[in-house]
C-alpha cells in the first residue's frame, strides 16, 4: 500500500511513518522541516503554495493520513486564526487535491476529543452532544464537517478519529513533558494547574498507530467517525505520581486550583466502536509511562 502522511515530521505522523515502514509500505512524507528525521521519502512542502496539490497529482497513492496541523490549546487560544489556518483550511485544500486527482484513495483524519468539551456523561459516545470549550475544539469540529462534506458531496472515502489524550516517547508537549521540565528545575516540589481531580483517558502513541491501521484496513470510510482511546479514566493526580515513580523521584506535587481556560474538566471514550473492528488498547498506563520514562532518562543523559 502506498501511504501519502501528512505532518509525517510530528509526534504522531513520525510513529506511522516507523509503523508502516517497518511493516513494508511504500510510505511518503510531508511537513514544514527543512530534512527528514530517519530514512523514508520525504518532501518538504509549503503551506503558502500548491505544492500539496501537485504532491497528490503525481502520486498514486492509496491512502493519506492527516497528521498534520496544530495541536496547541494555548495557541488556538491566543491566535485563533493562525489554528484555523492550520486546521481546517489546509485540510479542505488537501481534500479538494484528492477530489480532482486521486478519488479512490482513503482518508484518515485525526480530529480530536476536544470537541466533546466537558461530556454530560461519562463514557462519552461518538454519537454525544459536541460543545467544545477552546479555539481549537472549535476548529477540530469545523475540520469533520469539512470531511464530511467531502464524503457526502463528492464521495470521497474518509474516517474521522478521534483520540484522546495521547502521549509516548517523542512528545515534546503537553504534561508529561510539562512535568519533566519542571523536575529538571525543581526536584523537590513542583505546583500544576488544576486541582489533580481532573481525569483523562489516556492512550499510548503505539495503540493509537495500531488503531489507524486498523481503521484503514476495516472501516467503510463513508465519513465513520471513532473514538480512539483505552477506555479508562484516570485522574491527573494519580497519573504525575505514576510518573514520577518511574522517573525515580521523590518529588512533593501541588495543584493551583486554577483551571486553564479551554480545559476539560473529566474525559472517559467509549470505545466500542473501535473494538467493533479489531481494536484493543493493548499499552496500560504504568507500561506506556515506562516506556516514556526510559526516553526521558535517556533524552537528559
Amino acid at each position: 500500500m502506498k501511504i501519502l502522511i501528512l505532518g509525517s515530521e510530528g509526534f504522531i505522523g513520525s510513529h506511522c511513518v516507523s509503523h508502516f515502514l517497518s511493516n513494508n509500505h511504500d510510505v511518503f512524507g510531508v511537513d514544514l522541516f527543512e530534512q527528514p528525521s530517519k530514512q523514508y521519502t520525504y518532501r518538504k512542502v509549503s503551506r503558502l503554495s500548491f505544492e500539496i496539490e501537485n504532491i497528490i497529482s503525481e502520486n498514486d497513492v492509496d491512502l493519506v493520513i492527516n497528521a498534520s496541523g496544530s495541536g496547541d490549546v494555548g495557541l488556538s487560544m491566543n491566535h485563533p486564526l493562525i489554528d484555523f489556518e492550520l486546521n481546517c483550511l489546509d485540510l479542505i485544500k488537501v481534500l479538494d487535491a484528492i477530489r480532482k486527482f486521486r478519488p479512490k484513495a482513503k482518508f484518515i483524519h485525526l480530529s480530536s476529543a476536544a470537541v466533546y468539551g466537558n461530556p454530560n456523561n461519562l463514557p462519552v459516545k461518538e454519537t454525544d452532544e459536541l460543545k467544545p470549550l477552546s479555539a481549537y475544539g472549535w476548529h477540530k469540529l469545523i475540520s469533520e464537517n469539512i470531511c464530511t462534506e467531502y464524503v457526502q458531496v463528492y464521495g470521497l472515502g474518509i474516517s474521522i478519529l478521534r483520540p484522546f489524550s495521547v502521549y509516548g516517547k517523542g512528545l515534546k508537549k503537553q504534561i508529561f513533558w510539562d512535568v519533566y521540565m519542571k523536575l529538571m528545575n525543581n526536584n523537590y516540589s513542583i505546583e500544576l494547574m488544576g486541582t489533580g481531580n481532573e481525569s483523562r483517558d489516556y492512550i499510548h502513541i503505539n495503540d493509537l498507530v495500531n488503531a489507524i491501521e486498523l481503521v484503514a484496513i476495516n472501516s467503510p470510510m463513508n465519513g465513520s467517525i471513532y473514538n480512539v482511546a483505552s477506555g479508562i479514566e484516570t485522574t491527573i493526580e494519580k497519573v504525575i505520581h505514576i510518573f514520577i515513580e518511574k522517573l525515580n523521584f521523590n518529588t512533593e506535587i501541588t495543584f493551583s486550583n486554577q483551571v486553564r481556560k479551554g480545559d476539560p474538566l473529566n474525559w472517559c471514550a467509549d470505545i466500542s466502536k473501535m473494538k467493533s473492528i479489531g481494536f484493543a488498547s493493548d499499552i496500560l498506563i504504568e507500561e506506556g509511562l515506562e516506556d516514556l520514562s526510559s526516553w526521558l532518562n535517556n533524552f537528559k543523559s
